[in-house]
């Protein structure tokens, strides 16, 4: 699949990826960073990696998004110097509890991460296959040949453990609790 062939599928959704900018907060600038999106996977992207079976990986795309803004954002915050008098500043400070969010929704995303990794490799790719395709347990058992039961009880304990090891970072996240991540 060449480049061009594997872009245009992404490219197609288009719409759905300015939903997703959108869920971050960001409005005025949600064309712009989809756009750029478009290059960062054209440069650095394998094709293996955002396209699994003839579909878009949500989970990759949702990543790549979200790498886009909060280098948006880190550009916007080192190179731009404003005074106190200046609207824009004010603007910036009524945004600094959104980048707060952000930035601690990322840390409980990397924490899950890094204790997905920890998992046994059979709990961990089921793990993995069910988060990161459209494929629904019905689907994994269809192209795996493993039973649904045993999907099922793997993806249902995975579950649970990340329930227990980051419920309460989930709660202080939801309470915008956001220095107690």
């Amino acid at each position: 699949m060449g480049n061009s062939d594997w872009l245009g599928l992404v490219v197609a959704e288009h719409d759905k990826w300015i939903e997703i900018i959108h869920t971050f907060g960001e409005f005025d600038y949600a064309e712009d960073l989809v756009q750029e999106s478009y290059i960062v996977l054209f440069k650095y992207a394998k094709p293996e990696n955002v396209i699994k079976n003839n579909k878009i990986s949500r989970g990759y795309m949702f990543f790549t998004l979200r790498s886009v803004l909060y280098q948006y954002y880190n550009k916007k915050n080192k190179i731009k110097k404003v005074s106190l008098d200046d609207p824009e500043f004010v603007l910036y400070l009524e945004n600094i509890d959104f980048i707060d969010e952000q930035k601690a929704f990322n840390k409980i995303c990397l924490l899950i991460d890094e204790e997905i990794e920890s998992w046994h490799w059979y709990n961990k790719k089921l793990f993995k296959l069910y988060r990161d395709t459209n494929l629904s347990i019905r689907g994994i058992a269809k192209e795996t040949g493993i039973s649904f039961v045993s999907i099922f009880h793997t993806l249902k304990k995975s579950k649970g453990k990340l329930k227990d090891m980051f419920g309460e970072d989930y709660l202080d996240y939801k309470n915008e609790d956001y220095e107690r991540i």
